[in-house]
C-alpha cells in the first residue's frame, strides 16, 4: 500500500509510484514542505500496484521511477498537472496520453552525464584489455598470456558512437586520447564538435562497419527500438564489441546472443537489458566475453543527490509556474 508522509503543509498531493533511489525522504521532503506539498509513497513495479495504490490518491503530481504509468493509471488522476521522471528516460510513461490530456512530464536529463560516459568507456576499456577475462583465470588458478589473443592497440583502433547528445559528446571527449579516431552517427545531429574539434559523423551502417567499438547512447523509443538486430550485426567486424548504457530495448538481445554464438561480434559490455533483472539462467551469463553490470552506470554519490534535488524541484518549479529544469512533453 502506498504510505502517506506529512509534510508542512498537506494542500497539495505528490504521488510517487516507486523510489528505491532512497530509503528516507529527507531532500524531498525539504524541497516539497516548504512548498505546501504532500507525499504519498508506494512501491509499484507493475502497472497493477500502480493502479491499486494511486485509487482515490487524486494526486496533483506524480514521481516515477520505473513503474509503468499507463494510460490506465492516468485515467485514475484526472486532477495531474505534472509527472516528474527520477532519471532521464520517460519510456515506461504514455507521452501519447500526457500530450492528449495536458500532463506535463518533466525529467532530469544532465544529472548523471560524466557517471555514464565514464562507464561506458570504462566497459569498453576492459573488453579490449581483456580484463574480466584475465581476472578469472587468475581466480582459476592459471597465469600468463593465455586467453589474451586477439588483442589490439588501442591507439590503432576506432571507436563509434551512436547518438551525439550530452552523454554521447562526454564520451567522445573521453575517448580521443585512447583512440585512433572516434566517429559518431545521430539523424538529428548531421554536425557535432566536442571542444573545438568536430567530430567525424558516419552513416549507421558506416560506423557498424568501421568502428572496434559501437556504443549506444541513444533514448529507448519506438524508432531506436532493436535498432541493434541481426542485419546491424551482421554489418560489424567480427572484432568489435558492443557498449549500452543506454536502454535494454536498443539492442534485439536474441540477434545479440545469436551474433556471439557465431562469432560475429567479440563481445559486450551491458548496463541496460531488455529483462531487468537478468534472469539467472539467460545465455548472456554464458559468454566470457560479455560483462554485465546491473543498471549502475548513472551511480555516485553526487548524481544521486542531483537527482533526488531536480526530481522534486522540477514539481515545485513547474506548480509555482516557473521554468523546470527539463520538459519532454
Amino acid at each position: 500500500m502506498a504510505r502517506r508522509e506529512n509534510t508542512n503543509m498537506p494542500n497539495m498531493t505528490v504521488y510517487f509510484s516507486d523510489y528505491t533511489i532512497a530509503d528516507e525522504l529527507d531532500i524531498e521532503h525539504s524541497v516539497l514542505g516548504p512548498a505546501g506539498f504532500e507525499i504519498i509513497r508506494a512501491d509499484c513495479s507493475t502497472e497493477q500496484q500502480v493502479l491499486d495504490t494511486i485509487a482515490g490518491v487524486d494526486p496533483a503530481a506524480m514521481v516515477a521511477q520505473w513503474a509503468p504509468i499507463t494510460a490506465a493509471v492516468l485515467e485514475l488522476c484526472p486532477n495531474l498537472k505534472v509527472i516528474s521522471r527520477n532519471g532521464i528516460g520517460v519510456d515506461n510513461i504514455d507521452l501519447d496520453y500526457c500530450r492528449e490530456h495536458g500532463i506535463a512530464v518533466l525529467n532530469s536529463p544532465s544529472y548523471c552525464i560524466p557517471e555514464v560516459a565514464d562507464h561506458a568507456l570504462a566497459l569498453a576499456l576492459a573488453l579490449l584489455r581483456k580484463l574480466v577475462v584475465t581476472t578469472d583465470l587468475v581466480r582459476a588458478g592459471e597465469w600468463g598470456l593465455g586467453g589474451l589473443a586477439p588483442m589490439r592497440r588501442l591507439c590503432e583502433l576506432t571507436y563509434g558512437v551512436v547518438g551525439m547528445g550530452a552523454i554521447g559528446r562526454a564520451v567522445a571527449r573521453r575517448a580521443r586520447p585512447f583512440f585512433k579516431h572516434v566517429i559518431g552517427h545521430d539523424p538529428y545531429a548531421p554536425a557535432v564538435d566536442v571542444d573545438g574539434r568536430p567530430v567525424e559523423m558516419v552513416s549507421f551502417g558506416q560506423l557498424l562497419g568501421r568502428s572496434d567499438i559501437v556504443d549506444l547512447h541513444v533514448p529507448g523509443t519506438d524508432e531506436t527500438r532493436h535498432m541493434l538486430n541481426a542485419e546491424a550485426f551482421s554489418l560489424m567486424k567480427p572484432t568489435a564489441y558492443v557498449i549500452n548504457t543506454s536502454r535494454g530495448m536498443i539492442i534485439d538481445t536474441d540477434a545479440l546472443v545469436e551474433a556471439l554464438r557465431a562469432g560475429r561480434v567479440a563481445g559486450a559490455g551491458l548496463d541496460v537489458h531488455e529483462q531487468e533483472p537478468l534472469p539467472m539462467d539467460h545465455p548472456l551469463r554464458d559468454f566470457p566475453q560479455v560483462i554485465i553490470t546491473p543498471h549502475t552506470a548513472f551511480y555516485s554519490a553526487e548524481a544521486v543527490t542531483q537527482l533526488r534535488e531536480e526530481t522534486v524541484l522540477n514539481i515545485v518549479r513547474f506548480m509555482a509556474g516557473e521554468p523546470p529544469i527539463n520538459r519532454v512533453v
